[in-house]
């Protein structure tokens, strides 16, 4: 996504670039963009969420 949006990093590795993103805890699960939700990784133990260029606060 040249124009920006977010980076999603699972235990450190690149998973996605997106421009939508949400978690639950409670299903266990996240979705991108407009997909379905997924489950996330057993054993997951970080989720890092980049801002690339292109934000908001680049305007």
């Amino acid at each position: 996504m040249a124009d920006g949006g977010f980076l999603i990093k699972f235990d450190g590795k690149e998973v996605v670039r997106c421009y939508k993103v949400a978690f639950s805890y409670d299903e266990w699960s996240w979705t991108k963009n407009f997909d379905a939700p997924e489950s996330l990784p057993d054993k997951l133990k970080t989720i890092e969420v980049k801002l690339e260029k292109g934000g908001k606060n680049d305007r």
